[in-house]
């Protein structure tokens, strides 16, 4: 361990701690800096963390020093303001100040340390700055700005050490040094958006987010991506119930600082033009929208026992939605009658960084159930044998064609969903429910760790409550069970899956709950 005093504040730190780190710990917030990154390599190239170390000659960069003992430092004294404000001057000699139609206005790292350490009259006449080419498209998702760069170098990095394709850099130089894709090359790697994320400035900006909404006016709901089942943790950035953009969320143990692009527009989805907003009814081979009060009798209508055939759901429910399900499944056709949903369904190619092969979030939780998936013809097959009511929630086994041909022979054929599928127009009945953004519940990632999504937005038109719906129908059946709260379903979730009292299911931690169960690694799943 090393004891150095800093600010006046002596402190204890671990031997190679980066000087960087102490003193933010100790001012509680970073020094300024625009090239230092903790998951990049250090590049010294920005000079904005100089601080002074008593016995040395002159100020020393923080991000490229280690800690020793008996160091005294400071961070806050004029020598250390002066150099700072000129070396912030140095950087604004050819920047556009374009805040105005900025994107990054509002989170920028150098509109912070102008506001910090700044605030003076530029020496530097506005002609003499050097111009650069502007809103050059580099990529699927990404924009450069030239001219707003700092050259901190950081998406060079990224690129070079955290998805290892190489195709920006930094090219001639001077005042003529620029960022810029490598000749022959996009910017299109699965984690391009990090490199807007990252970037201190507006130089690299997202396409799809641009001149969209001012940060500023946007509120952040943590939850977690449902793109595949690594289940990275996100910041939903919304405004007036409508989400605009995701964010990764640092999670050490699920996916660091970074998310893939794919992810990142997993929220479109929420808002398509073919989300569900009301009940549907079919009359006279037509499907015709009605209320809640016209839907319901239909509905517990078909649901009897005895004359339910199949119930099948899938990997994009929650945990708690599931149990609600298997309790339905009990009074209506015994559990082994509820399929997974198609086994085939919602599968890709996974990478060596995050995107795993299995595209759903919640496919463990079927597993940890019991739940199985079925191949299309099975499926089908199983279809064809019972000719009662088919009770489908979630997903679009419709899409398939032996079980659409199947489906479209059938009178009474149930569905809850969000979007009008293939499925949706086979049915008789069809529930709206909410998408993931528009509720709360657990996921279970493919390594075992419980993780909430959380409610952002509202659900649109009449769309209700997945789980309040569930609860409802049971209430039908069993009116000693009493699910007033989705903490009252976690209840039932942790009995379902035998955990122990120490697990609240109703309090789990933004950075999630790892459960290993008997005869499971830590790290199982499907990738």
């Amino acid at each position: 361990m090393a004891r150095l005093t800093i600010d006046g504040k002596e402190i204890e730190v671990a031997d190679g701690t980066r000087l960087f780190d102490a003193c933010t710990q100790v001012r509680g917030k970073p020094l300024p800096h625009f090239c230092y990154h903790p998951d990049l390599s250090i590049a010294g190239v920005c000079r904005l963390c100089q601080v002074e170390i008593e016995g040395m000659p002159k100020l020393t960069i923080a991000c490229n020093t280690i800690v020793s003992d008996g160091m005294v430092v400071h961070t806050r004294n004029d020598k250390v303001s002066d150099a700072v404000r000129k070396i912030l001057e140095m950087h604004l000699i050819n920047h556009p100040v374009d805040c105005p139609i900025c994107d990054q206005a509002g989170e920028c790292g150098l509109q912070d340390q102008y506001m910090d350490y700044g605030l003076y009259e530029s020496e530097v006449a506005e002609d003499d700055k050097v111009t650069k080419a502007k809103a050059v498209v580099i990529g699927p998702h990404v924009i450069l700005d030239k001219e707003r760069c700092v050259l901190c170098s950081r998406c060079v990095r990224f690129c070079a050490e955290v998805t290892k394709t190489g195709e920006l850099g930094v090219f001639n130089r001077g005042d003529r040094a620029e960022i810029d894709v490598a000749p022959g090359k996009e910017l299109a790697n699965n984690y391009s958006l990090n490199t807007v994320d990252i970037c201190p400035v507006g130089a690299l900006t997202s396409r799809d987010f641009r001149f969209q909404k001012r940060v500023w006016m946007l509120s952040s709901t943590p939850s977690i991506c449902v793109g595949c089942a690594t289940g990275c943790n996100v910041r939903v950035d919304h405004a007036a119930d409508r989400i605009y953009r995701l964010k990764p969320r640092f999670n050490t143990e699920v996916n660091g600082r970074w998310m893939c692009d794919r992810g990142r527009m997993v929220y479109k989805a929420v808002h398509d033009e073919k989300r569900l907003t009301s009940p549907l009814l079919r009359r006279g081979g037509e499907m015709q929208e009605v209320t809640w009060q016209e839907i319901w009798p239909e509905l517990t209508g078909v649901l009897k026992p005895g004359q339910v055939a199949q119930m099948i759901t899938g990997p994009q429910q929650t945990l708690e939605e599931l149990v609600l399900l298997l309790l339905l499944a009990d009074r209506l056709v015994g559990e082994s009658q509820v399929s997974g949903g198609l086994q085939e369904a919602d599968r890709g190619e996974a990478d060596d960084l995050l995107v795993a092969a299995d595209r759903t979030p919640n496919r463990t939780a079927l597993s940890w159930l019991g739940i199985v998936e079925t191949p299309a013809a099975e499926l089908a097959e199983r279809l064809a044998e019972d000719r009662g009511t088919v009770f489908i929630y979630g997903g679009d086994p419709g899409a398939e064609a032996a079980v659409a041909d199947v489906l479209q022979q059938r009178r009474r054929v149930v569905y809850l969903g969000t979007h009008a599928n293939a499925t949706a127009r086979l049915a008789s009945v069809v529930i709206p429910t909410s998408s993931w953004a528009e509720k709360d519940g657990l996921l279970i990632n493919k390594t075992g760790r419980v993780q909430a999504i959380r409610r952002a937005v509202a659900r649109p038109g009449a769309a209700r409550n997945d789980w309040r719906i569930l609860a409802e129908l049971l209430s039908g059946f069993d009116e000693a069970l009493e699910l007033p709260s989705l903490a009252t379903v976690r209840a039932q979730v942790a009995q379902r899956l035998g955990l122990s009292a120490e697990v609240d299911l109703d309090a789990v931690p933004e950075g999630g709950l790892q459960i290993v169960r008997d005869g499971e690694s830590p790290a199982g799943g499907d990738d």
